[in-house]
């Protein structure tokens, strides 16, 4: 479709995880030529990809930052390595009621506001960022997770934001950051339930 981009909403790690995660996935990719999980950040996936008008793409932004203005920081906590039958393994995300109520919210929004189709993962909503997939081979998996445990990345930090991504030439790129709320409203994050 002509004028229209791929975007989608997702939350990034700060740098000292992005880096052990990023380390992990280089290290299936060279080991086990598994690559396809590197050409997007190290990301949680909030809203599944949807299509909209680039030249709409400032407006996008405005709506999403408005919608996130009473949205408080909160803890985000990484646990184990889990995957997904054969042919996804991710550092799993610990679930608790401040990551649901995002996604939920985001969700009801991008339905409501966007009229964007709600895709069948958007409702069964697991958070995880993904390690290997797509071309992660049946026949390689178990070696593929064993190397994934081995190496897992386990911690928690403060998610402050979420962010736009955009597809540009077959890559995922950041477009802008959703800051949530005013931060010196918002000086400690909401507890994990």
């Amino acid at each position: 479709m002509k004028g229209m981009g791929k975007y989608f909403v997702g939350l990034l790690p700060p740098p000292e995880f992005e880096a052990q995660i990023k380390l992990l996935k280089q290290g299936i990719a060279a080991q086990f030529r598994v690559k396809y999980a590197l050409q997007s950040p190290t990301h949680l996936t909030l809203k599944m990809p949807f299509r909209y008008k680039e030249a709409k793409e400032g407006e996008l932004v405005a709506q999403f930052t408005s919608l996130l203005a009473t949205q408080g920081p909160f803890l985000l906590q990484l646990t184990r390595i889990g995957h997904f039958g054969i042919r996804n393994i991710h550092q799993q995300v610990a679930p608790s009621k401040p990551l649901h109520h995002l996604q939920t919210t985001l969700l009801s929004f991008c339905k409501r506001s966007l009229h964007l189709v709600e895709e069948l993962s958007d409702r069964n909503f697991q958070p995880h960022v993904t390690l290997a997939y797509k071309d992660l081979k049946p026949a390689n998996f178990e070696e593929v997770l064993g190397f994934a445990r081995k190496n897992e990345v386990r911690g928690e930090f403060l998610v402050a934001q979420a962010y736009l991504l955009k597809k540009v030439e077959g890559r995922w790129k950041v477009i802008a950051p959703l800051i949530f709320g005013n931060r010196s409203e918002n000086p400690s994050p909401t507890t994990q339930e």
